[in-house]
């Protein structure tokens, strides 16, 4: 247990330490990818997301593009291809998933190289996953809680669109990252149980 919570503590800094120097160009990359999960999530907007600088550092800012009128609670009217900024997010928050998600792949003990093989593929296929289930659904939550603010007040029934922003608002970024985490490792280990039998 020491070598695995030493690790772990070695792939927190590492990993942290290339979320903050490097937060820029990989919220850049993983931007297409969060695009179109908005995009599939709902049908009123398209979204653009760009990093952009601010005091406290990178940001990740979706500018919406309106596939129909959109009318806001305060009256304000965007027309079919009007566009407005929806929502943003502080980029170096947004990649604390990944980083979980990473130093949970990481830090525990591999025995051998099928088990490692398998992790990687587990990894692959998991990865994109808990990028797409966290910032997109905050950035949609945003968005539709600012076009129906009332869906908050108590006794209102939250929409599908709202349900999971609540969750992932309330800590279900870290849990969903440990739980992604945590099903790489059994495939993996399962993978070189099943290779053992085979063989």
């Amino acid at each position: 247990m020491i070598k695995t919570a030493t690790r772990s503590i070695a792939a927190w800094c590492l990993l942290s330490a290339a979320g903050i120097l490097f937060a820029r160009p990989i919220a850049a990359a993983l931007s297409p990818m969060m695009e179109r999960v908005i995009d599939a999530a709902q049908p009123a907007f398209a979204a653009h997301l760009s990093v952009v600088d601010s005091r406290d550092g990178p940001s990740i800012a979706m500018t919406c593009i309106a596939n129909r009128g959109i009318v806001f609670p305060q009256g304000r009217i965007v027309p079919i291809h009007g566009s407005f900024e929806c929502g943003r997010v502080d980029a170096l928050h947004a990649l604390v998933p990944v980083v979980i998600f990473l130093v949970a792949v990481t830090a525990w003990p591999i025995a051998g190289r099928r088990e490692a093989i398998g992790r990687t593929v587990a990894s692959l296929v998991l990865l994109p996953c808990v990028v797409a289930l966290t910032t997109p659904v905050l950035l949609l939550g945003r968005v539709q809680a600012a076009l129906d603010p009332s869906s908050f007040r108590a006794g209102s029934q939250l929409t599908a669109l709202l349900q999971p922003f609540v969750f992932m608002e309330m800590g279900g970024r870290w849990l969903l990252a440990l739980v992604a985490g945590f099903l790489a490792i059994r495939f993996s280990s399962v993978t070189r149980r099943l290779t053992v039998i085979v063989s």
